[in-house]
């Protein structure tokens, strides 16, 4: 009878053991999958009469870039980009831009349509950058009436 029940209590915890088990209700990050782990960099103008800043992620093993939009609707959206690498350089290009971004002094360099502008950046947690991008967002929505 001992034997019975032990047997019962067993096959019970078995099936609770094969329930899904994956993360798909535990992932509460605004910020895209690819980026956990990763680092964030808030991008001040080395100019300050400019006021511009601009929201990178870098990956875990950094080798993918993200840039925060505002543009697109009333949220964050991340765009993507592969990264190029080398000992003193990330390097992020399309056919309009050009990021380099120095390992060592997270100085930023942004180039593109006929212009050149210098960013000074501080490496942050991603969800770190996600809110300061979420407060230049709601900064750019505030005054609405629509």
């Amino acid at each position: 009878m001992r034997h019975a029940i032990v047997f019962i209590l067993i096959a019970l915890l078995g099936v609770q053991a094969s329930a899904d088990t994956t993360n798909r209700a535990l992932q509460v990050s605004p910020v895209p999958g690819v980026f956990v782990g990763g680092v964030g960099l808030l991008c001040n103008a080395a100019d300050p009469s400019l006021d511009r800043r601009h929201y990178f992620l870098l990956t875990k093993g950094r080798t993918s870039f993200g840039w925060a939009d505002f543009s697109r609707d009333d949220d964050i959206n991340y765009n993507i980009f592969e990264v190029g690498r080398s000992p003193d350089f990330y390097r992020v290009a399309n056919t309009s831009l050009k990021i380099a971004i120095n390992r060592k002094t997270l100085r930023a360099t942004i180039s593109g349509m006929g212009s050149e502008t210098d960013y000074e950046c501080e490496a942050m947690s991603i969800t770190d950058l996600h809110n300061a991008a979420k407060l230049e967002l709601q900064k750019l929505l505030k005054g609405n009436r629509i």
